[in-house]
């Protein structure tokens, strides 16, 4: 990440989806990638397919690492930074587990354990010897996995995988920024997780993502009050509560979907996510999820997951898309002087940062600009 702001989107392809790993056309792609650049993006965040990059637990791919290199060449032609999602693992509200390990637990099995450090390695080398890789993601929420392994999983189990893939990333290529995309559970449940200290601290980047559905903030808040939009700035405060050391922080997934708002416009919810999510320190980064919408004719996603999109499946700019461009270029010629409020609110002993305690975050807010959110004993 850069000094100044950097804006980006999850990319899915509009031809494929991510299958476009197996039927790859390298002309959708380039022309995706021309239409993200063109909404003012100077990044993307890509996912693989674990079962397709690793057929076997000792193998790697060929075909989708040469297919990984195309579209990272594609990518620079353009101008954008790409950051490569590994082990995934869980994506869209699917599930992929390699076909090789159906009934051992992904994170504690020796094999697994092995094969994961073997694709993430292999991936890391790639993406750090190209000008547009900018870092690697380890998984794409994999805490999510968590409800699916076969046996029980700890959180020390979650900490000790994700330490363990650090290492073996920073090993194959030393100085490769590598983060650790997990949803906001860890920061706002008490459901078995990674722990917070460990995605504040020991990643590159300290990441959340911030989906305003999901973390409940538009149902608790209401669609027109301005703080349903204001998830990014909140979680970004929680993950800073946590560091013991500052570090940048990346909004690595927020969006809004049109089945979630009936009183204001997609549009409206886009700029207040993307402008409160730049109004609070440390915020280095904002991904938007996603770059286009997924086609009609391929079933079996939430009915949510097709609407997404900035651009639709024909590459056209959606309301949505125009307004993050404005607000984008807007952002970059003057963005705003990060603020906070002089009172300040401490996360529970439990550092569980509920419905209940944005409530209290909430009211404690001064002429519209938030409260610093502190770690209780610190």
């Amino acid at each position: 990440m850069t000094d100044r702001p950097a804006f980006g989107v999850n990319y899915v392809p509009r031809q494929q989806w991510w299958n476009a790993w197996l039927d790859f056309d390298e002309r959708s792609i380039a022309e995706d990638l021309a239409a993200i650049a063109a909404l003012g993006c100077d990044h993307v965040r890509i996912q693989c397919l674990w079962p397709v990059f690793q057929p076997t637990p000792t193998t790697v791919s060929a075909a989708a690492m040469t297919r990984l290199s195309v579209l990272l060449d594609r990518a620079h032609d353009v101008g954008l930074d790409v950051w490569v999602t590994v082990l995934n693992g869980f994506l869209s509200g699917w599930v992929f587990r390699p076909p090789w390990i159906p009934k051992a637990n992904l994170f504690t099995d020796t094999l697994a354990l092995a094969a994961a450090k073997t694709l993430i390695a292999s991936v890391a080398e790639l993406v750090a010897a190209h000008p547009a890789g900018a870092g690697i993601d380890l998984g794409n929420e994999p805490n999510m996995l968590v409800g699916f392994e076969p046996s029980k999983v700890t959180t020390q189990d979650l900490d000790d995988w994700a330490r363990t893939l650090i290492d073996a990333a920073h090993a194959a290529a030393p100085g490769l920024p590598v983060v650790l995309g997990a949803d906001h559970q860890p920061w706002t449940t008490s459901q078995t997780g990674f722990t917070p200290a460990l995605l504040a601290n020991e990643p590159d980047l300290t990441t959340v993502h911030a989906w305003p559905y999901f973390s409940g903030f538009i149902g608790h808040f209401g669609e027109q009050n301005d703080l349903a939009w204001s998830i990014g700035a909140f979680l970004a405060q929680v993950a800073a509560a946590h560091q013991t050391a500052p570090k940048p922080l990346w909004i690595q997934e927020i969006g809004v979907a049109p089945e979630w708002v009936t009183d204001v416009s997609v549009e409206h919810a886009t700029e207040r996510l993307l402008r409160h999510s730049l109004s609070v320190p440390g915020v280095g980064a904002v991904t938007w999820w996603a770059s286009h919408d997924i086609r009609p004719e391929y079933g079996g996603f939430a009915p949510l997951e097709y609407g997404l999109g900035l651009l639709d499946v024909h590459n056209h700019v959606k309301p949505a898309g125009h307004r993050f461009a404005e607000v984008v270029a807007d952002l970059r010629k003057a963005a705003p002087t990060p603020r906070l409020a002089p009172t300040s609110v401490a996360l529970p002993p439990d550092g569980v940062a509920d419905l209940e305690f944005a409530t209290e975050w909430a009211a404690a807010w001064s002429d519209g600009i938030p409260p610093e959110i502190t770690r209780a004993g610190r």
